[in-house]
């Protein structure tokens, strides 16, 4: 699967608006309700909380993939969000957060939900994609960075 399947234009967001890990957390969910891909936010950011509790999903140099299981989702689906300001999200080396890239995954995909996370991780170790990610003013084109960027895998 491929983060072009599980990413859909409509779940950029090219400025988040939050200042703390739970208010990111609410807006990017946020945009999966608006596109119709959940229906209970709470329970979404609920889930993602709690896998935060194991341990930070910001895995540093300014990255954050917060991710969790589903109960009754289909399909792997995926939300990403950039913060110009940053946003302490508790990752490991300690700086801000600005890049965003959320998983969610049906309960009982273990493989399909780690092989997406490598993916997310491989595309976002590059520091030249993670600098080209934070240049655009627009969701269109870093859906489109994405995607190209996702194809080069």
């Amino acid at each position: 699967m491929t983060i072009e399947e599980a990413l859909q234009e409509s779940c950029v967001i090219h400025d988040l608006k939050g200042k703390t890990k739970g208010d990111v957390l609410v807006e990017l969910v946020g945009a999966l309700k608006n596109a119709g891909l959940v229906e209970k936010e709470r329970e979404v950011v609920e889930v993602i909380l709690e896998r935060e509790k194991l341990g930070s999903t910001g895995i540093g140099e300014g990255v954050a993939i917060p991710h969790g299981k589903l109960k009754g989702l289909r399909k792997i689906i995926c939300v990403f969000g950039r913060s110009i300001g940053g946003v302490d999200f508790e990752a490991i080396d300690g700086k801000p957060v600005h890049i965003f890239f959320l998983l969610l995954a049906p309960e009982n995909s273990a493989s399909l939900h780690l092989k997406m996370l490598s993916r997310i991780s491989k595309l976002l170790r590059d520091p030249s994609f993670r600098k080209k990610l934070l240049e655009p003013d627009n969701a269109h084109d870093i859906y489109r960075s994405v995607v190209e960027e996702d194809r080069k895998i």
